[in-house]
Order: C-alpha cells, then structure tokens, then sequence
C-alpha cells in the first residue's frame, strides 16, 4: 500500500501544472511511497493538460495514475471519481495552480502516523508571481486533539480549530470511506460536505502550526473568478444545504444537534448574506425569502441556541426576521441589518 494518494483536479492547467507535478514527484518522503492521481476534469485546451498529464504517466508509470473526464464536473466531482481509485493510507489534495514544499509529506506524515492520527491539519502560505510567497495571517499552533466523550467532541466542534477547506489537511483512507463522504459536484464552495462530516467520524487530530502548501492567488483562478457571481452565492447555501441533510442521515444528528445546527445557520444563512455584502452585491429579497424559508422548514427552533452568547450577531437576524410584521417591513429591517455587517 503507498503511504498517501494525492489527488490533482485539472482544468485548463498547462500553465501552472509543471511546478505543482514537479513539487509532488520532488518530495523528501520519496515517489514510490506515493500515489498521484491527475483527473483532467474535461479541459478545453486543445489538449495541452492531457498532453503534459501523459507525459507525467510516462515519467512515472508506477505512482502516477491520469483520468479523463469527457464532462466537467469541477473540483469537486474531479476528486470524487479520483476517490475511487485511491489505495493510499492517507489522502491528500492538492489543487493543479499550487504546489507544495519539498518536505511536506515526509513531515506530515509522520505526524499522522506517530499520532494515530485521523486527519493533519496544517498552515499554508499564499503565492503570487510579484510578491512570492506572504503568509497566510492565520495564528495556529502545534496541538494534538484526542476526543474520547460527547462534552469533548461539542468543544471541538463549536472551537473550529479544524477548517472546512480540503486541500490544507492529510486524511486517513478508512476514515473518509467509513464516512462515506464526497465533494459537492459542479458548483464552487464543494469542500464542506466533504470536510465536516469527518470531523464527527474522527477521533485524534492533529495541527501543525508549519506551512506546506502554497495557494496561488490569481486573476484567471475559480475562485476568484467565480466568486464575483451572485449565482455563486446560491452555491455556497446549497452546499450548506446538503450538508445538514447529510447530517441529518447520521447517528450524529441527534445527538449533536445545537451543534450542527449552529454550523448550519451560521453558513447557510449568515454567511450567506454576509458574503453577499462583502462582494458589493444587492441581495434579491427573493433569495432572502428563499434562505428564510428554507431555516424555517428545516429548523423549527432557529430562534433559540445554548450558543446565543457566542452568536449575537445570527441571534439579532434571527429576531429582526421573526419581529418584521410583512414583507416590506422584513426587507426594510434586513437591509438595514446587513448594512452594518
């Protein structure tokens, strides 16, 4: 069995994609403990991504493995047809436009198999071709994280020490297929449903304070791209949406439901808004309406939570929505919400 299976969904990637194979067959852990799966996810190139994938299979015909897909799923559908054909011990993603340091594996790695871990989570830093690399701003420490009862699993769920992006961690195989999780297909904001169902089927984490990934930040990638769109907006709420349905299929659901709950008001509602407003964008009282309804149907009791006191902010638009007598005065008091986020 090879130590871990990276998986590299491509797009259109001829540009970027000879750095980040070269920082991957480059690794200090050594190439034949490693699986590299590329998903060419449907590129219309002229065939320049398929074209340096197969010379990547040539190089490496015993740890490289190239798939293509005839329709384009994205990011997330690229990785969950690359899922079924890892055997690694540990997984781990990593996107065609970064690349990763020399030592990365090797260290992390160890650390999950030192620790038992179930996931390593480590820092990253941001690149750019005129700045290089700038850290990423975020304040981690090493720390290992054992759960062993309910109360410690709540902590650790409402703490959000372990995030919700995919490419940032190393995953144990077993734990993901017992979960039975996979990305969102076709849509941006994919990675959740895959992320925060494990953190439920997990036990031991680990943090690493260490920066190993190098996430590009430029004009033509998905993200920013994409995020520009107010349909994106709708995205990122039905993620969230399918999120809490796949909870609610869980052993978990009951059992930790304040908390799951509390994920799923702040993202899908919340923060929902919340981007809009970030992004310059008039929210359609329509999709409001539509983010409204749809906590009401699922939640019976959105307006209460022994996390009040951590979420005032959520608990205010709560009582602004439940006070507002029509629609012209729920819209008014939510514009006016939203106006001093």
């Amino acid at each position: 069995m090879k130590k871990v299976s990276v998986i590299v969904p491509c797009h259109n990637a001829a540009k970027w994609l000879p750095q980040c194979f070269l920082s991957l067959v480059q690794q200090s852990i050594g190439i034949d403990g490693l699986e590299l799966i590329f998903v060419d996810d449907a590129s219309d190139d002229a065939g320049e991504t398929w074209a340096l994938l197969e010379e990547f299979e040539r190089a490496y015909p015993e740890s490289i493995m190239i798939i293509h897909l005839e329709e384009n799923l994205r990011q997330g559908g690229a990785r969950n047809v690359a899922l079924g054909y890892a055997t690694g011990e540990y997984l781990a993603f990593v996107d065609a436009d970064d690349f990763v340091e020399k030592d990365f594996l090797e260290k992390v790695y160890r650390r999950a198999v030192e620790n038992d871990a179930d996931i390593v989570q480590f820092d990253y830093v941001y690149y750019t071709e005129r700045l290089g690399k700038v850290a990423s701003g975020r304040m981690t420490a090493d720390e290992s994280i054992q759960i062993q009862t309910k109360e410690e699993r709540k902590r650790f769920l409402i703490s959000e020490k372990i995030t919700y992006g995919c490419w940032n961690k190393l995953y144990r195989r077993s734990l993901v297929e017992k979960a039975g999780v996979r990305y969102a297909e076709h849509v941006i904001y994919e990675e959740p449903l895959f992320v925060y169902p494990l953190l439920f089927y997990g036990n031991r984490f680990e943090i690493m304070a260490e920066a190993f990934y190098c996430y590009r930040q430029n004009e033509v990638g998905t993200m920013r791209r994409d995020m520009r769109q107010m349909t994106t907006l709708q995205m990122h709420a039905d993620v969230q949406l399918a999120v809490w349905h796949f909870m609610k299929q869980t052993s978990f659901f009951r059992e930790y439901y304040e908390e799951i709950k509390l994920y799923f008001l702040h993202t899908y509602f919340y923060e929902t808004l919340l981007f809009a407003v970030q992004r310059g964008f008039e929210v359609p009282y329509s999709m409001y309406e539509t983010l409204r309804d749809t906590v009401k149907a699922e939640v019976a009791d959105y307006r209460e939570s022994p996390y009040a006191a951590m979420i005032p902010r959520q608990m205010e638009l709560y009582r602004v929505e439940n006070e507002a007598e029509n629609r012209e005065s729920i819209q008014k008091r939510v514009k006016a919400f939203i106006s001093k986020m």
